[in-house]
């Protein structure tokens, strides 16, 4: 049985995750106001441009991104039926993670930011119905805070965002994904980890940078998004 909305064993990335262990389902919805609602509400003219929805496999396949739009206009739609398939897809997640002797974990904004943690199925968020799951995603919120112990929250640096915000995030223990030209050992004093590895940041030590190589679009970047 295939999931319906979550991409699992599609994203190289994951797949470098998978000789970890971890088996990974994301959900790729349309970014920002393509659909006519703003699913990116922090999003900056830097990360716009360099969105995965405009780069990699969306780029070669554009079938992938209207399978995308009619996704999210689902959502939109009718986000109870829209939950109700997403539990039912991690469900499939699971019990092939577990017959294959992995962790299952679920990135749910692989191409939004949405705030999932608000969105109830049956009474419970996601995050309750499967507490032995690891959620994860990435955030430009920086006042987004996690209220479940399975979700994990890495907060994305824009052009916009000032550094006093990404050191009081790393002075908190917690972590802020930088995209890099090229990957240092450190940036502004605090240590950079290769993000690119893999992609389960539950796993990252934390109080670091999680620096990410820019690729496509995100080579030409003029707006300050990426770092030279």
């Amino acid at each position: 049985m295939k999931t319906k909305y979550l991409s699992v064993s599609k994203d190289t990335k994951t797949i470098k995750g998978e000789k970890n262990g971890v088996l990974t389902g994301i959900l790729y919805l349309s970014p920002y106001n393509i659909s006519g609602v703003n699913l990116c509400p922090f999003s900056t003219e830097g990360c716009r441009n360099s969105c995965l929805y405009v780069s990699g496999n969306s780029m070669r396949f554009p079938k992938v991104n209207k399978y995308r739009l009619d996704k999210t206009q689902k959502f939109l739609s009718n986000k109870e039926e829209f939950l109700n398939c997403l539990y039912t897809d991690i469900l499939i997640l699971k019990s092939k993670a577990n017959k294959l002797g992995m962790k299952p974990a679920v990135r749910l904004n692989g191409t939004s930011d949405i705030n999932w943690q608000i969105l109830k199925c049956n009474g419970k968020t996601l995050f309750e119905h499967f507490p032995d799951v690891l959620f994860y995603d990435y955030t430009k919120n920086f006042n987004a805070i996690s209220m479940f112990p399975n979700y994990d929250l890495t907060y994305s640096r824009g052009e916009e965002t000032s550094f006093n915000k990404i050191a009081d995030k790393i002075n908190s223990n917690k972590n802020v994904s930088v995209v890099f030209l090229s990957l240092p050992k450190t940036w502004n004093g605090f240590e950079v980890i290769d993000g690119d590895i893999n992609d389960s940041r539950f796993n990252d030590k934390k109080g670091v940078i999680v620096g990410l190589k820019a690729k496509a679009r995100a080579k030409k970047d003029l707006t300050g998004f990426v770092v030279i």
